[in-house]
């Protein structure tokens, strides 16, 4: 009987440590590149957000959640217009915002309209009570190679590309898929 029990401990400890074992390789291999070490982002390929502020108003108003997945860029590429978790350059903390434009892009922004390659852009996602503010004007520029321009739908009161340039794709974090 001791004999069954030791032989069924070991196979469960086997099967344990391949479970650990698949886990660990997931989170430090991070097969979806994502800019953050949290367990629940590299294995589960989700995180939940606190939005503490206004920067992405009336589009996820302030104190609001958003559900972030972190595996969506594995099969699918990044399109202008998502809404992004990412890393700014000057930050620790994550920061919100919608990807204006990708690498190759000509861009400017002129009293909170976005020029993308010519075109003057329609957004009826913006919050327009107010569009001319302190951080409204960005001069036409060819977005870099490996390089984000993203912006908040909240003009006047978003930290975004217009003040600290444009954002690596690697300090991506994730795709807003919901907000609540």
């Amino acid at each position: 009987m001791r004999e069954l029990i030791e032989k069924n401990t070991l196979k469960i400890l086997k099967i344990l440590g391949i479970f650990w074992g698949l886990i660990l390789a997931v989170y430090f291999g991070n097969p979806s590149n994502t800019d953050t070490y949290d367990p629940r982002a590299r294995v589960l390929g989700f995180m939940f957000f606190h939005i503490p502020s206004a920067s992405m108003y009336p589009t996820v108003e302030k104190d609001s959640y958003i559900f972030v997945s972190t595996f969506s860029y594995i099969f699918s590429s990044l399109n202008s217009w998502e809404m992004v978790v990412y890393r700014p350059p000057h930050a620790d903390s994550p920061f919100l915002g919608r990807v204006m434009g990708k690498s190759g892009d000509i861009i400017s922004v002129s009293n909170s309209s976005v020029t993308l390659n010519g075109t003057e852009l329609d957004e009826d996602y913006i919050n327009d009570e107010v569009l001319i503010c302190q951080f409204s004007e960005f001069t036409e520029t060819t977005i870099p190679e490996g390089y984000l321009f993203v912006l908040g739908d909240n003009r006047c009161n978003s930290l975004d590309s217009r003040s600290f340039g444009f954002i690596p794709k690697s300090s991506i974090i994730g795709k807003v898929t919901a907000s609540f």
